[in-house]
């Protein structure tokens, strides 16, 4: 049988068992989305833009596992791209993107809908490639498959020039595998092209590629010691440990030290069974990255909730204060951790007297060492790491440790400026008494000061159950992220925790949601008629010149919603807030909620270049000096 490019694309899809795919039409693309016409294999979803169904796709992936697949025409597809793709690399997710483009004799001649798609897309991406012929395309769909979602997870992109996706090779469907082992992925082909994949897995494997160099511009990055970042325990693919001496230095520091702190990132989520019995087993407390909210039930006496720029002062300290913090699937954001040359000087004094210091175990290579010098250093999966020393962990009391730390609890708690208006707070606040079933539940979240006040005020205690922008901070990434979340997980409540701001941005996505009639889909809008975190930083930083953050003349979303065939609730006071949330939560979506409150900061606060324990907790405490812009 001969089959087009584009039926041969939609087949690899099928064979790597593909379920979802995101999509939107254009003419350089139509050869591999006519395939999908009257078919039932392969669901796909129209947003209502490329920079939307780059979200979803996000979503879908983060709240899966599963690539997100994403097919988009040339020119303003492939550049509407840009956002999400590199959203989804910054915070690891794995996105695989299939973008037309002209046919390859009118390359370079500044076609119709013509751009340069490698060149913009190869800096920010795991790997991108132009097909040179038909040949070909079958071996590198499956590279894709395998470099998005091995090593560091993260984004392939794939350009089709029109020609090849109507060229026509022959086909034998016999020849395809249905169910793949990327771990031993070098059993599957030996084509001419295996060459080539052998190079690009390695160098991705390892971290090493061209697209994820030249990221190397903090100060301590050149200057590494020879006794710490440049010494690197490595534990391979086969999970054989070479150095048993290295790994026994590690556990004694970790049993030995008197203020131990667990660190953990989204590189643990699929170990959270794993790194919970660690935990517990070591009594060692542990604070998370925001996209790790969850890996620890921070119901738990030893959690610490998240840490950073407006994480909890409790975790704040305990890094300051710790002697010995091991860091999991992590790479030191500067969210959080402050000013560098102020971070943890107790775990760097620890080190320099041989008790403790800073434990770094990450998947990249080039994560370790890349923003704080840290001591003792691990390249691998954060889950053999974590299997490796769960055997060897002993249980210590450390009672003055947790005291102190309970006695932060108490004294920091998350708290705010409680007055007559409905504010943000109080709504987080009732909504997290209300899910009682929390495993039941998926939150996605657009990007703003509703962002943060989320991550503190509700109870995070599942993996994966709080989906929002990371590093990128993406405004607008909300509802088209929730999009994709309850399409793959439909058996599960997702909610979009949105401000108006972020909103609007993506709003126009609720036509792709009731589209797709998706009941378990709702929006909970915290409408402060203002983009409230810029508003906070200029009366912090900027002496109140309050500019550009005015959202008083954005629609009624209550009313918006309803054209949109939304189901729709309203809430302006506090007296109708238990109602409204008992009501929001048992009515059907699509369902948007709108919450019109009043206009609060987030606290606490670590502004730019303080050290992370130097925290704003409220106005009445803010200290000018010395104090930056934020970036």
């Amino acid at each position: 049988m001969y089959l087009n490019g584009g039926q041969i694309i939609f087949n690899k899809l099928i064979q790597h068992n593909t379920q979802n795919v995101f999509m939107y039409s254009g003419g350089a693309i139509m050869n591999l989305i006519d395939c999908f016409y009257n078919q039932n294999k392969i669901n796909y979803f129209i947003n209502t833009h490329e920079q939307h169904l780059g979200h979803s796709a996000t979503g879908y992936a983060r709240s899966t596992g599963k690539p997100g697949i994403c097919i988009v025409t040339s020119g303003p597809g492939i550049t509407n791209m840009i956002t999400p793709m590199l959203d989804a690399q910054n915070d690891s997710c794995p996105l695989i993107v299939f973008s037309g483009n002209v046919p390859k004799k009118n390359m370079g001649t500044n076609a119709f809908q013509e751009a340069p798609a490698i060149n913009i897309t190869k800096p920010f991406t795991k790997w991108s490639y132009c097909l040179e012929n038909i040949d070909e395309l079958e071996d590198v769909c499956d590279m894709a498959f395998y470099i998005s979602q091995n090593g560091k997870k993260g984004v392939v992109h794939l350009d089709l020039p029109k020609c090849i996706l109507s060229d026509k090779k022959k086909f034998k469907m016999h020849s395809f595998r249905h169910k793949i082992n990327f771990n031993n992925y070098k059993n599957i082909s030996k084509s001419k092209y295996y060459n080539v994949f052998k190079n690009i897995n390695t160098n991705i494997i390892n971290n090493k590629t061209n697209n994820e160099t030249n990221n190397k511009t903090n100060n301590e990055t050149n200057n590494k010691t020879n006794n710490e970042t440049n010494n690197i325990l490595n534990i391979n693919e086969n999970k054989k440990v070479k150095n048993r001496s290295t790994i026994k230095k590690i556990i004694n520091v970790i049993n030995n030290s008197k203020k131990p702190v667990f660190y953990v990132g989204q590189g643990c989520n699929d170990y959270a069974s794993e790194l919970r019995t660690l935990v517990n087993k070591s009594n060692i407390p542990i604070t998370t990255t925001i996209h790790a909210m969850g890996v620890y039930n921070e119901t738990k006496p030893l959690s610490l909730k998240f840490l950073g720029m407006h994480g909890s002062v409790y975790a704040n300290k305990s890094i300051q204060e710790s002697d010995c913090i091991i860091a999991l699937g992590s790479r030191f954001d500067d969210r959080t951790t402050g000013n560098l040359d102020l971070y943890a000087p107790q775990a760097k004094k620890a080190y320099i007297e041989k008790r403790g210091g800073i434990i770094h175990c990450n998947i990249n290579n080039n994560e370790i060492g890349n923003i704080v010098n840290t001591h003792y250093n691990i390249n691998a999966d954060c889950g053999d790491f974590i299997k490796i020393i769960n055997d060897k962990i002993i249980y210590k009391e450390r009672n003055d440790w947790l005291l102190q730390i309970e006695d932060w609890k108490k004294t920091y708690p998350f708290t705010y400026d409680d007055n007559s208006k409905l504010l943000t707070q109080d709504v987080l606040k009732m909504l997290n008494e209300h899910l009682i079933n929390k495993e039941k539940f998926l939150f996605t979240s657009g990007v703003g000061n509703h962002q943060m006040m989320a991550a503190q005020f509700i109870d995070w205690t599942h993996p994966r159950s709080f989906i929002s922008s990371g590093s990128l901070g993406v405004m607008g990434f909300g509802l088209p992220a929730a999009i994709g979340v309850a399409i793959g997980n439909p058996d599960k409540t997702v909610i979009d925790i949105d401000g108006d701001g972020s909103f609007l941005m993506t709003l126009s996505d609720m036509k792709t949601a009731r589209q797709y009639n998706l009941k378990n889909l709702k929006v909970l809008l915290l409408n402060n008629k203002k983009l409230g975190m810029v508003d906070t930083w200029e009366k912090l930083f900027y002496n109140n010149r309050i500019t550009a953050t005015d959202n008083k003349h954005a629609p009624v979303f209550y009313d918006v919603a309803k054209t949109f065939g939304f189901n729709v609730l309203k809430c302006d006071n506090k007296k109708d807030l238990n109602k409204t949330i008992r009501e929001f939560i048992r009515t059907p979506g699509p369902l948007l909620c709108e919450f019109n409150v009043g206009s609060t900061e987030c606290f606490p606060l670590v502004a730019p270049g303080k050290a992370l324990d130097d925290v704003i907790l409220s106005n009445n405490n803010i200290n000018m000096e010395n104090m930056e812009a934020p970036s």
